[in-house]
């Protein structure tokens, strides 16, 4: 499978990982999610604070002196894949990865510390673990031979929490007066699944319908009130 995008990046180690976090932000899959709030909530299909430990991590333990080769984050349709080289360091076994603490380049991980890019030192790799397990997403591959990679897996048609709900909010407020059986026919859900997404809607006070039972459809309504 072809890499949808990839960029280079030849700054400091700083500046580096900053715009890599920034090219993952970009491709990243996102859905907004309604909270009855004034603004919607962003979840990414994979946790920005998982890719940032996770380039922070390629960052710190790649082997430097392999002239030629660099860290790359590559991402297709289905996976997105960041991999340094080096493989794992000396003196950490596949068995010991993630449960003790071998830094290779010493200097670098102090520099990551002291800007605050790492919290607690060999805790990157389970706090990726957990996060993932939290937010529903499947279990990172890692993968060890000359280099060292972690492979995320990228679903092609990502859902989250109230994701659904959010699908038919987004129909209603780009498609004024849309009827069930419009929503019925662009989304592929059933009238009993529009209907409860429906009901949890207008609980929040964010849809309304207008009209005849008939001829009325549903419309957005602002979260903003007037003074």
């Amino acid at each position: 499978m072809a890499v949808l995008n990839r960029k280079d990046y030849s700054d400091d180690i700083i500046t580096n990982i900053n715009n890599a976090l920034h090219f993952v932000k970009q491709e990243l899959r996102v859905k907004y999610v309604m909270t009855g709030e004034a603004r919607r909530k962003e979840f990414y299909e994979i946790p920005l604070v998982v890719m940032r430990e996770a380039i922070v991590n390629a960052s710190a333990h790649r082997d430097y002196f392999l002239y030629g080769s660099h860290t790359t984050i590559e991402i297709f349709d289905d996976r997105l894949e960041i991999s340094n080289p080096g493989g794992l360091p000396k003196g950490l076994s596949e068995k010991e990865f993630g449960t003790k603490a071998v830094h290779r380049n010493q200097i670098i991980a102090a520099l990551l510390q002291r800007v605050n890019l790492v919290e607690n030192m060999g805790t990157g790799i389970n706090k990726i673990k957990k996060i993932l397990k939290d937010s529903g997403n499947r279990d990172a591959k890692f993968k060890f031979k000359d280099f060292f990679a972690v492979v995320f897996h990228r679903d092609k048609t990502p859902q989250t929490k109230n994701g659904g709900v959010n699908q038919v909010f987004e129909l209603i407020e780009t498609n004024p007066n849309i009827k069930v059986k419009d929503i019925r026919r662009q989304l592929k859900f059933s009238t009993r699944t529009i209907e409860r997404h429906l009901k949890i809607l207008k609980e929040k006070g964010l849809i309304e319908f207008k009209g005849s039972p008939k001829l009325g459809g549903y419309f957005f309504k602002s979260p903003y009130k007037s003074p």
